[in-house]
């Protein structure tokens, strides 16, 4: 029996294979109503939120999907843009990603993982059964505030929830935090007792995600190997991952600015 997630990867190739690309002409200011409609249709084709009991990451694209699919120029950002306001996904992780950063938890010797501002879910939905089947705890927060709303499917394992309280109450002891809202300082996250690293996913030194404060006020090391898998809202020229020491790391550091 075919499994969806190999329908969907099936269909992936099919659309690729028939010259499929996400077209920046579709989403410009000059761009005609159908062609808007094309695009959010195949944006909507392309990121789903699975089935609970889907396979884990049978829902992502891997980085050679993405390299054929967003043009790998100047119009990236207009199409990853785009593309992230159809969806309402800011952060589109690849497998690869995925795969990378569950290794990365390992080496860590991290048990318990918290995602704060997890949105629709679509990280969640594989991060969740993969982290289980190594024994960590995960827990994925949204308040719903976000900047804006899709109004499409939210996946079951994210809870509507603000992080602080979830911190208080799980107890992470690392905070995943993708494309932050802009000015929101990740300070309270790092000051919580349990936590020992925030890994924070946005444009280096702040820009439109989070405060660019914090990356003066507190001690953080970037994090260069993730930052070649997975693609954000504006492009991946203008993405970083930061790996900020919380208070319970030997390491947390708090500089006033």
């Amino acid at each position: 029996m075919v499994t969806a997630a190999r329908q969907f990867q099936a269909g992936i190739h099919e659309a690729i294979a028939a010259g499929l690309r996400l077209d920046p002409a579709c989403c410009d200011i000059h761009a005609t109503a159908r062609q808007r409609q094309h695009f959010q249709e195949a944006a909507r084709a392309l990121i789903q939120i699975p089935a609970s009991d889907a396979h884990p990451v049978g829902h992502l694209l891997t980085e050679a999907h993405w390299r054929q699919l967003i043009p790998a120029d100047d119009q990236e950002e207009i199409v990853l843009a785009a593309l992230s306001q159809a969806t309402g996904i800011y952060f589109f992780p690849s497998r690869e990603w995925v795969l990378t950063f569950c290794r990365f938890i390992q080496l860590l010797g991290i048990r318990r993982v918290l995602e704060a501002g997890a949105g629709r879910g679509y990280l969640a939905a594989a991060l969740a059964p993969l982290l289980a089947r190594l024994g960590v705890a995960f827990k994925a927060v949204d308040n719903g505030q976000g900047e804006f709303e899709s109004g499409l499917c939210r996946h079951p394992v994210v809870e509507k929830l603000n992080a602080l309280l979830a911190v208080q109450d799980f107890r992470p002891d690392l905070i995943l935090y993708a494309w932050p809202p802009p000015g929101q300082s990740i300070g309270p996250l790092c000051r919580s007792l349990s936590v020992r690293y925030v890994l924070l996913i946005g444009e280096p030194n702040g820009g439109c995600t989070g405060n660019p404060a914090d990356w003066q006020s507190f001690s953080c090391r970037s994090m260069d190997f993730l930052v070649h898998y997975g693609l954000g809202r504006s492009g991946r020229r203008r993405q970083e991952a930061t790996l900020f020491f919380g208070a319970a790391s030997p390491h947390f550091r708090e500089k006033p600015v």
